[in-house]
């Protein structure tokens, strides 16, 4: 009986670190979702100009409903946009800025993600 105790007490304290490793987040997982970056979402943008919302696609795809096309990449802090022409009066221009994680609904204000460094609201939507 005395053995059965300790072996029913060892289970009990044993019970917390088996849980806890059933229901971790696994290892890196938290990092390859932020490693993604904005692969996938969408953000509306306030300026000065106006609003407009930005898809980054997968496969590095950028298009918005200014309407700008593009392709982005992202190092797993950096955000890069290239933003094609839209004619002679819009050239070809590249934005490389930190990338802000947000979840859907939260924003931020930057000067970091227009051309002239004009003040924007990024939200994102999805």
């Amino acid at each position: 009986m005395k053995h059965f105790m300790k072996a029913a007490l060892a289970a009990l304290l044993a019970a917390p670190a088996a849980a806890s490793l059933v229901f971790a987040v696994p290892a890196g997982q938290a990092e390859a979702q932020s490693a993604l970056g904005p692969e996938g979402r969408v953000y509306a943008i306030d300026t000065r100009q106006g609003r407009y919302t930005a898809q980054f696609r997968r496969g590095g795809v950028y298009q918005d409903s200014r309407p700008r096309t593009g392709h982005w990449q992202f190092d797993g802090r950096t955000l890069c946009v290239v933003f094609n022409a839209a004619g002679r009066s819009e050239p070809e221009y590249e934005i490389c800025k930190p990338f802000h994680e947000l979840s859907v609904g939260e924003s931020y204000e930057t000067n970091a993600w227009t051309r002239d460094n004009s003040p924007a609201r990024i939200t994102r939507v999805e």
